[in-house]
């Protein structure tokens, strides 16, 4: 499944080339998530506790054209296309609670920016504690 690769939704603009919402690229799945490095790192430090969501962290190494063929390391999260609700609002806010912020945790394309952002807005609920 295609989703933009700035905020996560999936729905194709009239164009059909890029997103609905932001009008940014859209990206596969499998694309790495354009995330800053202490995103990064953070993922990375808690890869063991996100196995737990069943999300699996890549490191790849991609060549850069316009960086002179620099190497750099991309994180790729491999994520089932759809997550139980409940499993995805349990992630969510494991992301927020390691201190991603929302812009990134929408660059990690998990759901609809509208659902991510639903979750986000209730995390203050009893029901969540």
């Amino acid at each position: 499944m295609l989703r933009c690769l700035t905020c996560g939704c999936s729905r194709v603009g009239s164009d059909g080339l890029n997103c609905a919402l932001c009008r940014h690229a859209l990206g596969m799945r499998s694309e790495q998530c354009y995330i800053t490095p202490d995103t990064k790192t953070v993922l990375l430090a808690n890869a063991e506790s996100l196995s737990a969501f069943g999300i699996t962290l890549e490191e790849h190494r991609i060549l850069q054209k316009s960086a002179g063929c620099l190497e750099v390391f991309g994180l790729v999260l491999a994520v089932a296309d759809s997550l139980d609700s409940g499993v995805l609002r349990k992630l969510v806010l494991f992301l927020w609670e390691i201190t991603i912020p929302k812009e990134e945790i929408l660059r990690l394309r998990l759901d609809e920016p509208e659902r991510i952002s639903e979750i986000l807005d209730s995390k203050g609920s009893a029901a969540d504690k």
